[in-house]
């Protein structure tokens, strides 16, 4: 994987990045990468946007053609090399994703399980309270009322 140079493949568009994912996922020749990008991005992807991408994919040995169809369509395959990328960029993104999202993420106060965003709030004893339901939340007063009535009997 020392080969590879991130600079010279230039991930830099969304468009690059999805060519990258579909071809994870298996073999795919120009015009099926095409549609299936027409149909799961927000705006029009050109030939001009995929065959060149794909041709210097195979020039950097990160991809190779499987086989040839009809009308000279080429089926496009990562190498080993190339799903060892993806997998780099996929750790890459992920560690970003993360960074973006810690922020917003809180802690259920009645299960512990992680929450994206605010999820249900309360204001228990003066304290704003996440929870990731009403349900944990009416648990949680359930066990502070037991704790509390528990402690006064004592």
């Amino acid at each position: 994987m020392s080969k590879l140079d991130f600079s010279k493949l230039k991930i830099n568009t969304v468009t690059k990045l999805f060519i990258l994912m579909l071809l994870y996922e298996g073999p795919k020749h120009g015009y099926e990468i095409i549609k299936t990008l027409s149909e799961i991005l927000p705006f029009k992807v050109n030939p001009e946007q995929v065959y060149p991408f794909l041709h210097k994919l195979y020039k950097q040995g990160l991809t190779r053609v499987v086989k040839v169809l009809e009308r000279d369509k080429k089926v496009y395959e990562l190498t080993s090399e190339g799903r060892e990328a993806v997998e780099m960029l996929l750790e890459r993104f992920s560690n970003l994703i993360e960074i973006a999202i810690a922020p917003k993420v809180n802690v259920c106060a009645g299960c512990g399980v992680k929450i994206i965003g605010d999820g249900y709030v309360e204001v228990i004893d003066g304290k704003e309270l996440h929870f990731c339901c009403k349900h944990c939340a009416e648990h949680y007063k359930e066990m502070k009322f037991k704790i509390r009535k528990t402690q006064k009997s004592v």
